[in-house]
This record gives C-alpha cells, sequence and structure tokens, in this order.
C-alpha cells in the first residue's frame, strides 16, 4: 500500500493547528474550572451550590469530544517535532495534561450526573475539587504556550519564528512511501523469548535486590489496604461504641416509621430515625456536625431530615446542634427515604473530618451497619391491673413505667387548702376540680392517684408528665351493656388553682361513670399495653 507523508502539510499548517488547539484548550479550561467552582461550593454548602450550578450541564459529551480532539492534534504536532528531531517536551507535557483531563471527566461524569438525588461523600468531594484546580492550572499553562506558538511571538525562550523555518519542508515530507502490514509470527515469538532469557538472567544476577524490592512492594501494598480498611475506614455494627473527632459514640437503636406518636401518618414514604449515645472527650466546648452523617441504602445517600425529627419526639430528641458534655445524652437522626427500599441494607456514614491520618488532619470514613426495627403493625404485650407498676422497657419509651395506685369518677372533687389573709391567719378552703366546658361529648373527671417515671433519656419535654402521657399514646376503654366503647384521651392538663393534690385529673366521656369494666390501653408506637382499672 502507497501512502503519501503528510508533514509537509502539517509543517504547512503549522501555526493554525496550535491557534485550533489553543482555542479548544480554553474551552475544556472554563468548563474544568467551572467544575472546580462547583464542587468548591459544594464542600461549602450543598445545597446551595445545587442551586447556584446545574450539575448535569457542567460536563457534557462535548467535553469529552473536545478533549480528544485536542489529544489527536497534540498527537500530530508531536510527530512532526520527533520526525524533525526538535524539542518535544511541552507536547509531551501538553498529552499527559489532556489525558488526565479526559480520564478525571470520565471520573466526574456519574457523579455530576446523580448528584442531585443523593450527596456525595465530603471526602470525594474536596478531592475532586482539588483535583479540578489542579488540571486548571495545568490547562491555563497549555494555554499560554499554545497561544504563543498560534501567534508566532518570537519570544526567546521559544523562538517560535525560527523554529518554524529550521523545520525545512522539502520533497522528502512529501514523498511517497510503502507501508508494509505484513505480520512474522515467528520472528515476535523468537523476541518474546529472548526478553524472557534476558529477564532470568538479570533476575538470576540481581535476586537478591530484585526480591528485596519485591517483598517492600507487597509490604507497602499491604500497608495500603490495612490503613484504607482499618484505619482511613472503620465498620462497626449497631450497639458497638467509636470514636471519632472528639467524641465517643454508640448507634443504640434505628426504627423504621411512618407515624406520629399519636399513630397519625406523618409520611407515605418511610422515616429511618436513629438513636444514639454520644458524649465529648475533652474540656473544649463540642457539637456534632450532623451534616458529615449520611444514610446509605444500596449505594444511594440520604442527607438528615430536621423537620421530621421533630414529629417523632417520643423516639428522642432530635439532635439539632446542642453543645456536647462528658456524659452521655441521647438524641436522634431522621431520614427520609422511599418507602419501597425500607426493607434494604441500610449503613449510616460518618465523615470524621479532624481524624489524625496520614501524619495530618484528615477525613476518616465510619460505616454502621444498621438493623432497624419496624414499628408498623400492633400486638399486645401486657395486662397490668390496678396498684401493679407497668413498665415499658419493651418499647420506644424505655424506663419508662407507670403505676396506678387508686382512681374515682366524679363531676367535681374538693380540694382543701389553708387560706391565709394576714399573717398567721388562716382558714380552711375548698375548691372544686371541674370538667372543662368545651369538647362535642358529656365530660366527667377521673382522679387518678399513682406515680409516673418517665425516662431521662427520651429527654423531650413534651412528654413528661402522665398528663402529656396519657394525651400521646392514652385511650380509655369501657364496658356499657355488653358493648365496649373506647375514646382516646385527649384533655387540658386539670389542677387546682389554688389548692395543693398530687392527683392526676382526665377529662373522660361521661358514661364511663355507668361502665362495667374499665380499662386504659397505651399504645406506644407498635406495641400495645392495657391497665386494666376495673
Amino acid at each position: 500500500m502507497i501512502l503519501r507523508k503528510p508533514y509537509a502539510f502539517f509543517i504547512k499548517y503549522f501555526k493554525w493547528l496550535h491557534a485550533i488547539i489553543a482555542v479548544l484548550v480554553a474551552l475544556l479550561l472554563y468548563r474544568s474550572f467551572s467544575i472546580y467552582n462547583f464542587f468548591r461550593a459544594y464542600v461549602q454548602d450543598y445545597s446551595s451550590a445545587l442551586n447556584e450550578f446545574s450539575p448535569r450541564m457542567l460536563l457534557s459529551m462535548y467535553s469529552f469530544i473536545l478533549a480528544l480532539s485536542v489529544i489527536i492534534l497534540i498527537i500530530i504536532l508531536l510527530s512532526v517535532m520527533i520526525y524533525k528531531k526538535k524539542p518535544k517536551a511541552l507536547y509531551i507535557y501538553s498529552l499527559i495534561v489532556y489525558v488526565a483531563t479526559i480520564a478525571l471527566y470520565f471520573i466526574v461524569y456519574p457523579y455530576l450526573r446523580d448528584v442531585s438525588a443523593y450527596l456525595l461523600d465530603i471526602r470525594l468531594s474536596s478531592a475532586l475539587r482539588d483535583l479540578f484546580l489542579i488540571i486548571s492550572v495545568l490547562q491555563l499553562v497549555s494555554l499560554i504556550w499554545y497561544g504563543v506558538r498560534a501567534t508566532g511571538f518570537d519570544i526567546k525562550q521559544f523562538d517560535f519564528g525560527s523554529d518554524l523555518q529550521k523545520l525545512d519542508i522539502d520533497e522528502k515530507d512529501s514523498e511517497e512511501i510503502e507501508v508494509s502490514l505484513e505480520f512474522d509470527k515467528n520472528k515476535v515469538n523468537r523476541q518474546v523469548r529472548n526478553k524472557i532469557r534476558q529477564f532470568r538472567y538479570v533476575y538470576g544476577e540481581n535476586k537478591l535486590i530484585i526480591n528485596t524490592a519485591l517483598i517492600i512492594f507487597v509490604i507497602v501494598i499491604a500497608f495500603t489496604i490495612y490503613m484504607n480498611i482499618g484505619v482511613y475506614t472503620a465498620s462497626y455494627e449497631q450497639g458497638e461504641s467509636f470514636s471519632a473527632s472528639g467524641v465517643v459514640m454508640n448507634i443504640r437503636d434505628s426504627y423504621l416509621t411512618q407515624y406520629g406518636p399519636s399513630g397519625n401518618k406523618i409520611t407515605d414514604d418511610m422515616l429511618v430515625a436513629i438513636k444514639f449515645d454520644i458524649k465529648k472527650t475533652g474540656s473544649v466546648d463540642k457539637t456534632l456536625n450532623t451534616g458529615l452523617a449520611t444514610l446509605r441504602v444500596v449505594g444511594t445517600s440520604y442527607g438528615q431530615n430536621r423537620d421530621y425529627a421533630k414529629e417523632i419526639y417520643d423516639l428522642g430528641t432530635p439532635y439539632t446542634g446542642q453543645s456536647l458534655n462528658n456524659e452521655f445524652q441521647t438524641y436522634i437522626l431522621a431520614f427520609l427515604i422511599p418507602y419501597e427500599d425500607a426493607d434494604k441494607a441500610m449503613t449510616l456514614k460518618f465523615n470524621d473530618n479532624v481524624s489524625y491520618v496520614k501524619g495530618e488532619l484528615g477525613a476518616k470514613n465510619i460505616f454502621v451497619d444498621l438493623k432497624p426495627t419496624n414499628l408498623s403493625g400492633h400486638r399486645n404485650v401486657s395486662e397490668t391491673k390496678l396498684g401493679e407498676e407497668e413498665t415499658f422497657e419493651n418499647s420506644v419509651l424505655e424506663n419508662t413505667s407507670l403505676k396506678i395506685n387508686s382512681y374515682e369518677i366524679g363531676d367535681k372533687f374538693k380540694v382543701n387548702y389553708k387560706y391565709c389573709y394576714a399573717t398567721n391567719k388562716c382558714i380552711d378552703s375548698t375548691e372544686y376540680v371541674v370538667p372543662t366546658a368545651t369538647g362535642h361529648y358529656l365530660k366527667t373527671l377521673m382522679k387518678i392517684d399513682g406515680q409516673f417515671s418517665y425516662d431521662s433519656n427520651i429527654n423531650d419535654s413534651r412528654i413528661t408528665n402522665l398528663t402529656s402521657f396519657l394525651n400521646t399514646f392514652g385511650t380509655i376503654n369501657y364496658k356499657i351493656n355488653d358493648n365496649w366503647l373506647s375514646q382516646r384521651i385527649d384533655t387540658e392538663r386539670i389542677k387546682p388553682n389554688v389548692g395543693t393534690d398530687s392527683a392526676i385529673y382526665i377529662e373522660i366521656p361521661l358514661e364511663v361513670s355507668n361502665a362495667t369494666e374499665i380499662n386504659l390501653t397505651f399504645n406506644i408506637r407498635n406495641l400495645t399495653y392495657k391497665y386494666i382499672l376495673k
């Protein structure tokens, strides 16, 4: 096959090729710097970055075509310089830069495509930011170089005008050459066997050095794997304690739910509530950066949802940046995921952003495998009689307990107190506690005398006394003429205005006075507790 050497053509349009490359390089530099700006903003505030930039538009197929075109043109120019035996270092530099650029584009493309669907790891985002800053600087150097070559500036360092003349276009650059496509298999086999023999000779003469180098290489690789798996990345099971930057944590429990404390449905998706114990390890004021915590479900990451965390206060106190102390405190984080993902494997990931890694402060990935309890459905747990203590340790209320010693039902209750009108001058007085006039049913009062102990780990002011506990979880069930009726307990706190009384008063339907059987039922998430009064 006869082909014509192309060098005369390439030398003739040498400046134009540099000009074309300069334009393409400028476009790629703009694209790379835009991606750098996106990741720089994403590391600072991912939500603002997603609003400011359109990630899918930052890198398109045209960017890959541009980068590939630059690589092809650089290879053409490099071939001319090699053929003419001219300096070629800067073309090799450019070739390396744009091969690295197109490789980096391939790496980042899937992240930019899906970044709106899930949160990127903060460590990965920072690394991509730094890589695109470096590649942008390297591309800027190439742009300056090709711009100078394209304009033909006679800069002493480059002296391109002189170089171009010295390329010497002659007839040989356009002469015809014969290209043979024949392949000598035996010759290749002889060359391969010759190389193997030479390698054996070299290995035999330098066995100690080569073996030592291989051992060192294996040790380095093994150490790197160990550091990435055991140090830079740490995995734990739910219930295991671990140390992060300045804190000790333990993921105690995790739950799946769609409902609030009172049984009201709050979402059609699924909430994952994670309860954890945490304390700081030093004397410096410390808070937990929950922005570094993500829930991973089969490769998709979800950020915490503070609004929904407030809706499930019976599971624990939402963590919203409270200061930590040297004693363990219990909080929850909430994550909203699609309902269909509720039965898939889940992992809580923390980026420990101030760990001592590689001799300097760096990031460490902490993974905790979760085993969430599904709080859907109901089952009866126990029945307790009047005068006995009911514990809710199997429920999300943990060590909360209730004991009712006695109860009374009446339209009003008398509370005695001392009315003092002067120093040391008091008279016996009486106040009556009555039900409120509002409501859609006739009311009477139930007076309950007992003890209620609320687990301090739940630590939420909305369920701290028996009245709020009854309003949140309680239902009164009563039997009249062989028919069972029920009414949710939803009453404001009723108490004497002046007198002092340790009893609790709740409003109940008037017909409960004629009931032959009465019990209080507590529906605490997926568990039902029955307290039999009569």
